[in-house]
């Protein structure tokens, strides 16, 4: 290999990692939903989550759950909890058992519960 070939090779290896770096994606360590709908933002990709479900508050470290999970955050169960969230701009809307939530796409403010039987919680 001469040494202009070697030159080439490296100046196209500093390419190849310059477009790498461009394309690492810098996630934000924790964001608060609630705070950043309140704010006006759409949340980004987090390492972390702050989510509220009724007046608790619970940190969660996927960017995506579904209603099940999320209510078992709080010790709940589908079978007697129903589950909504509020989303930014649009009032609350029902989240299935099985429905994923995506905390960076989906504009969520919070979470509430509601008995389906009005003797529980």
């Amino acid at each position: 290999m001469t040494e202009n070939e070697h030159d080439r090779e490296i100046a196209d290896l500093k390419q190849e990692v310059a477009v790498l770096d461009h394309e690492v994606e810098v996630l934000e360590e924790l964001i608060d939903l609630e705070e950043q709908a309140k704010a006006g933002k759409d949340p980004k990709k987090a390492k972390k989550y702050r989510l509220r479900i009724d007046k608790e508050k619970k940190v969660v470290e996927v960017h995506e759950m579904n209603g099940s999970q999320i209510l078992a955050l709080v010790d709940k169960i589908p079978d007697k909890y129903l589950l909504s969230m509020k989303v930014r701009g649009a009032g609350f809307q029902p989240v299935g058992p099985t429905q994923i939530v995506v905390f960076h796409k989906d504009r969520v403010e919070r979470f509430q519960t509601l008995a389906l039987d009005p003797s529980e919680g």
